[in-house]
C-alpha cells in the first residue's frame, strides 16, 4: 500500500506540477533512464520464472548471485529509482526528484527488511553482503 501511495503521488509530481528551466542539466536523465531500465531488465531476466512480488524468500528457489547479482543485492530498485530521477530531471520537475528522493526511502527501508529475511533463508546471505552493494556495485581497490 505504502509503495503504490509513493508511485502515485510520484506520478501525479510529473503530471502535474509545474516544469522547472533547467537547460541543459535536464539531458542528464536520458542516460539515467536508459541504464534504469537496462539494470531492472537485466535483474527481471536474471530471475527469469522464479520472479516473484513477495518478499518473503523462497529456500527453494536458492540465492541469486550472478549476472547483475553478482555486483548488487537489489538491482530491479536500483534499475526503478534510476529511471524515476531520469524522468524527473527530463522532465525537469523538482517535484518528481522530491518523489524520487521519497522513493530511495523507501527502497532503502524495504530493502533492509528483505536483507534481514535472507539472512535467516540463506546463511550464505552475509557473506554475499560484504561482496556487493544494496543499490550500487562496491568499488573494490
Amino acid at each position: 500500500m505504502a509503495q503504490a501511495s509513493l508511485f502515485a503521488g510520484y506520478a501525479y509530481a510529473l503530471v502535474a506540477t509545474a516544469s522547472g528551466a533547467w537547460g541543459a542539466w535536464r539531458w542528464l536523465g536520458a542516460p539515467l533512464i536508459l541504464v534504469g531500465g537496462a539494470v531492472a531488465l537485466l535483474a527481471v531476466c536474471a530471475h527469469g520464472r522464479k520472479l516473484t512480488p513477495l518478499p518473503e524468500p523462497n529456500r527453494a528457489l536458492g540465492l541469486l548471485q550472478t549476472g547483475v547479482y553478482a555486483s548488487i543485492r537489489h538491482p530491479m530498485y536500483t534499475g526503478l529509482l534510476l529511471t524515476a530521477f531520469g524522468l524527473a530531471i527530463l522532465s525537469q520537475k523538482a517535484w518528481g526528484v522530491a518523489g524520487a528522493l521519497g522513493l530511495t526511502l523507501f527502497f532503502n527501508l524495504k530493502a533492509r527488511e528483505e536483507e534481514r529475511r535472507l539472512l535467516r533463508c540463506y546463511p550464505e546471505y552475509a557473506a554475499y553482503q560484504t561482496r556487493t552493494g544494496r543499490f550500487l556495485p562496491r568499488w573494490r581497490q
